[in-house]
Formats: C-alpha cells, sequence, structure tokens
C-alpha cells in the first residue's frame, strides 16, 4: 500500500481529474497484473447508484475478450492489483464491477483548488446553436403550457451558453391565419354593435387588461358567438381571404390588435425573465419555401402524386409520406417551416438548431428534419426536438377555446399572493417593498423548477400549493437551503475569528465534496441530452445533502479547525446551488 499524503494541488475539472487518477491507476494494475498495456478510458466509470457501493466502478466486460477471462474474475484480480495512494482509499469488487472509493481529503484538495473558471464547464466553441421556443399566437395571451415551454428553452439556452455555444434565442410568432381572423371578426362586430354611434372603438388601455388578455377574450367570445350564428365561420374565412388580398382595414385592424397582443407578450416575458436575440413573424414568410420545394422537385428528390402534389417518400425513414405542396401549387405548413430552418441557419451561421415544441408535433418534427435531409443540408443532422408534454392543473386540462385556460399571468399572480403569505408567516420584519421582492423571486422559483425537474417528454400536473412550499422538491426548499448557507456565512464573517488551516478528513463531508464535483460534468449531461431536469435534479439533489449535513455536524460551534474547513466548504456549496439554480432562470435570495 503506497504511503497517504496530502493531495496536491492541480488545476482543472475536479471531477475529470479524479477519473484520470483512477484511469491511470487501472492501466497501471493491468499491465502489472496481466502484461498487457489496455488504456482505460475515463467515459468506460460510472457512478454506482448507491454511495456504499463505491465512488465510482469499472465495468469489466469490455476486458473479458482481451484478457480471456469472466469479467467477475477480472474484478477480483484487480482488487487486489490496483494499489492504494493518496486519491484511491479503497478498491472493492463487486460482481463484474470494481468499485472504487476516494480519500475525502484528495476530493477536497482538488475541489478547492480548482479555478471558479472550471464551473464554465467547457472552453469556448466555434458553434452556433439557434433555440427556438414559446412561439405564441397572437389571439391570446400565455398559459401555463407556453409557460414550460419558455422555462426549458430559457433553461437550455442558459446550458448550452455554459458549456461554450453561441446561443441565439429564438420564436416564431404565429401572427396569421384563420384563428387570428377569428379574434378579429369578434372584435368587429361586438365594437361596432357598442359603439355604432362613435368613431372609437374599445381599447386595452380603456378596458384596463394587458393586450393579451384583451384580444384574448374575442377569441372566446368568438367561440361563444359561433355558437349562436353559423355566419361567424364564414365570416373568419372572409376576413382571412381578405388578410391574403392586401386589404386596407383588414390589414389596418390585422396590425393594430397584433401590436396589443405582443405588447401583452412582453410583459409577460419579462415577468418570466425570458428574452429573444431574434423573433421571426410567420406573415413575413408564409408564402416562402416553394422554391425550395420547386427545386428538389427537378433533382428528383421529391414526387408527384396522381393529383398533382408535391410530395416526400419518407420510406427510407420508416415515416409517412409527407406533402410539401397542395395539387393547386399552394404551400403548407411544412413549406414554410422548410424555409425557415434554412434562413436560421444563414441568419446566423448556426451549425445545429433546437425546436421547443410539444410532443403532439413529434411526427411533423421527424417529418421535418428528414425532409431537410432530402435536400441535402449538412446541418439538418444537428436539429433536434425538444418534445414535451401536457400540463395539467390537478383539476384537469386547459381549454382556451372555452374561456377556462389557466393565464401565465394569472399563475404568476396566484403563486406570488401564496409566497408573500409565506414571507409574511415568517414574521420576520422587512419592507413592503422587500416582501414583495421576495415572493416575487419565491414565486418564479416555483414555477421554473416545478416545471424543469420533470422530463421535458413526461405529462405533469403542476400543483400550484406544492411548488411553492418550502420543503420537499421545490425551488423555494433549494431557495431557502442557500439562505441558510449565506447566513452561516455572514455569522461567520460577523464574529472576525481568523482562519485556521489544518489538515481535516473530510469524511463526513465526502458525499457532498463528490456531488460539488461532478456539476460540470452535470451540466454537460443536460447539454448533451437537451434536458434541463437534468440540473434541477442535481441542484435538488445538493440541497438536500446539505440540509441533511446540518442536522450531523455543527458548523459555527465546531472546534476552529473544523470551523475554519466547514466554511470553506459552504462558500463552495452557495457558489454551486447559486450557479445551477441560474441555469434554471431562478433568482437566489441572501435572507428569507
Amino acid at each position: 500500500m503506497k504511503k497517504h499524503t496530502q493531495p496536491k494541488r492541480r488545476q482543472g475539472d475536479p471531477y475529470d481529474i479524479l477519473m484520470r487518477e483512477v484511469a491511470c491507476e487501472l492501466h497501471e494494475a493491468i499491465r502489472a497484473h496481466y502484461d498487457q498495456d489496455i488504456p482505460i478510458q475515463q467515459e468506460l466509470l460510472e457512478i454506482p447508484p448507491l454511495p456504499e457501493m463505491g465512488d465510482c466502478a469499472l465495468p469489466c466486460f469490455f476486458l473479458a475478450k482481451q484478457l480471456k477471462q469472466s469479467p467477475i474474475e477480472i474484478a477480483q484480480k484487480l482488487e487486489s492489483a490496483c494499489a492504494t495512494n493518496e486519491c484511491i482509499e479503497q478498491v472493492r469488487a463487486l460482481g463484474p464491477y470494481l468499485n472504487i472509493f476516494f480519500r475525502p481529503a484528495y476530493v477536497a484538495g482538488i475541489l478547492f483548488s480548482a479555478p471558479p473558471s472550471f464551473i464554465l464547464v467547457g472552453q469556448k466553441k466555434k458553434e452556433t446553436i439557434v433555440i427556438e421556443y414559446v412561439s405564441p399566437n397572437t389571439n391570446k395571451p400565455l398559459h401555463l403550457g407556453h409557460t414550460r415551454n419558455a422555462v426549458l428553452g430559457e433553461s437550455l439556452a442558459n446550458i448550452f451558453e455554459t458549456v461554450g455555444y453561441r446561443v441565439i434565442r429564438a420564436s416564431l410568432v404565429n401572427d396569421r391565419g384563420i384563428h387570428i381572423c377569428k379574434s378579429m371578426v369578434a372584435y368587429e362586430k361586438k365594437q361596432s354593435k357598442k359603439y355604432a354611434s362613435q368613431k372609437k372603438w374599445e381599447t386595452p388601455m380603456q378596458s384596463g387588461k394587458k393586450g393579451d388578455h384583451f384580444v384574448g377574450d374575442y377569441y372566446v367570445l368568438f367561440s361563444q358567438m359561433a355558437e349562436e350564428s353559423e355566419d361567424m365561420q364564414n365570416a373568419a374565412q372572409e376576413c382571412l381571404q381578405k388578410w391574403e388580398k392586401n386589404d386596407h382595414a383588414t390589414r389596418a385592424l390585422w396590425k393594430k390588435m397584433n401590436t396589443w397582443t405582443l405588447a401583452g407578450l412582453k410583459q409577460t416575458y419579462k415577468r418570466l425573465g425570458v428574452h429573444f436575440d431574434k423573433v421571426y413573424f410567420e406573415s413575413d414568410f408564409y408564402t416562402k419555401g416553394k422554391d425550395i420545394i420547386i427545386k428538389g422537385l427537378r433533382k428528383g428528390l421529391f414526387k408527384k402524386d396522381e393529383t398533382g402534389a408535391v410530395y416526400a417518400d419518407l420510406s427510407s425513414y420508416n415515416l409517412p409520406n409527407k406533402i410539401l405542396l397542395r395539387k393547386d401549387g399552394t404551400s403548407l405548413y411544412i413549406t414554410q417551416d422548410v424555409y425557415l430552418a434554412v434562413q436560421k441557419t444563414k441568419d446566423f451561421h448556426a451549425s445545429r438548431s433546437a425546436y421547443v415544441i410539444g410532443s403532439e408535433q413529434d411526427l411533423y418534427m421527424k417529418q421535418l428534419f428528414a425532409v431537410l435531409e432530402i435536400l441535402g443540408y449538412p446541418w439538418a443532422k444537428n436539429l433536434h426536438h425538444v418534445s414535451y408534454g401536457m400540463v395539467c392543473l390537478p383539476n384537469g386540462k386547459m381549454k382556451s377555446r372555452e374561456g377556462t385556460k389557466v393565464d401565465a399571468d394569472v399563475l404568476l399572480d396566484t403563486l406570488e399572493a401564496l409566497a408573500h403569505k409565506e414571507v409574511k408567516n415568517r414574521g420576520e420584519k422587512i419592507s413592503t417593498k422587500e416582501a414583495q421582492d421576495r415572493a416575487t423571486r419565491i414565486a418564479l422559483a416555483a414555477v421554473k423548477f416545478y416545471l424543469a425537474e420533470v422530463g421535458a417528454k413526461s405529462d405533469m400536473i403542476f400543483n400550484p400549493e406544492e411548488s411553492i412550499s418550502f420543503t420537499g422538491r421545490t425551488g423555494p426548499y433549494i431557495q431557502y437551503t442557500y439562505a441558510r448557507v449565506k447566513s452561516i456565512l455572514r455569522k461567520y464573517a460577523a464574529t472576525k475569528k481568523p482562519h485556521v488551516h489544518s489538515p481535516y478528513a473530510w469524511t463526513r463531508e465526502k458525499q457532498i465534496l463528490l456531488i460539488l464535483t461532478q456539476f460540470s460534468r452535470i451540466v454537460e449531461s443536460a447539454a448533451r441530452a437537451y434536458d434541463p431536469s437534468i440540473v434541477a435534479k442535481y441542484v435538488y439533489g445538493l440541497a438536500k445533502a446539505v440540509n441533511e449535513y446540518y442536522h450531523a455536524v455543527a458548523v459555527l460551534g465546531a472546534a476552529p479547525h473544523e470551523r475554519a474547513n466547514r466554511i470553506l466548504l459552504l462558500r463552495h456549496i452557495a457558489d454551486i446551488l447559486k450557479r445551477g439554480l441560474t441555469l434554471l432562470g431562478v433568482e437566489t435570495l441572501e435572507k428569507m
């Protein structure tokens, strides 16, 4: 057994340093015992499901053929061949796995010697990714489903920026079509009847409503009016025809109502902390894309069916064929989406794009990506659909056309009211402004973490009361953990006690130390999987471990050398908690 020495100060990502150390040790053990030079790649090392099974493990299956032994035999022989050292405290074979336990003091030394830049994860890449999300209609406000979309999109943008990408936040506004005309028709009929003798009709400002809610009310009203009169559907169709013919009065009303809605949406985006670098409007390019399809047809990439419609044969992709142009030569949604995909790439020289779109469009997105591949665009293989499931409340699904939708603004108002009540119940004497600021941050933490923590593809039930809780898997719980850590650090600073550095075993802190070293790996995993829930689960796991640590050891009341080292640990915990929450768009609070 090698003598245990103090860990050396090494630069770089702590997790990578630990894995490299283990990989080198395993390489040496194989060479010494089997007389074979078989390098061990870091990627082969796994994290066991339970701490008692080891801090990392080597599955020995891949060695069986080369060493001509069973994985179980190899694990057993490597157990005796691996030497313990300043990094490795114990090696234990468990079936076909070789489990390795680190020395806590070595992990601490690696973590605390790492520069803050290690948390930036990756080197600056030369790649650009466009992330398209939210994509609202201009006939109604954002609802809970849009909120989940916004949280996923903004979190992914933060994550990709952290791993070194240039990120373009983009949104496609669906500002034309029959659904937009329905709000316009309802507004015209209601206002012309109500204010027949007046030149000016009611506006959002006069009604005291946000513009998107004002217009959305008329979309709901249209459905109610259509139940009483069949003429409403015809009127909406006529409105669309006039719009497409560029009728002056129709276009003027369309522009006015769109402006109202967009102003309202902008307020909600600001409230959610969402912003875009580029906003595309469907009305600007809905007739485009046709030339791309026709060129593809001439090249023999697409075909015509018996009716004359142009379609893509997607049988080689195991997908249904897709019509790209109608028999009369007019465009479809996929025609314009092909154009927009090409345009986004040209606008930003993007090498990849992500689309945050509901799971009901899974088939459509596969068809779109396949068509772009057939057209020969090299970046088409780097398109990713971030598919997300439906969001329901405990009392059922939202139905916007019946006027029973849960608006994002109403949801945030409700959460802020619940958070404000929690803040007041804590009995701390703070100003009204401070109480409101805390309530706002807590409410946003509640909704963002709750929506991010569930894997995007899963349908979910959003429970407002549960999301705002200061205990359990919630954003406020993690905010509270952070505030508690900061409180201890402030109290320590106020004591002005000398910071005594001395050797420390770190045995009780080992689990937290290992969690902290994995932050970079977690963020990179989230980027590869396009999945913010990986970060959310990590941050919750760290917060939970920290709270358990509080109950196990004293910090301020500990002996001087213990106190100093534990304070150092708390500083790193606060840093990682804040960075993790920031990736999810959640602001921290110094006091709660």
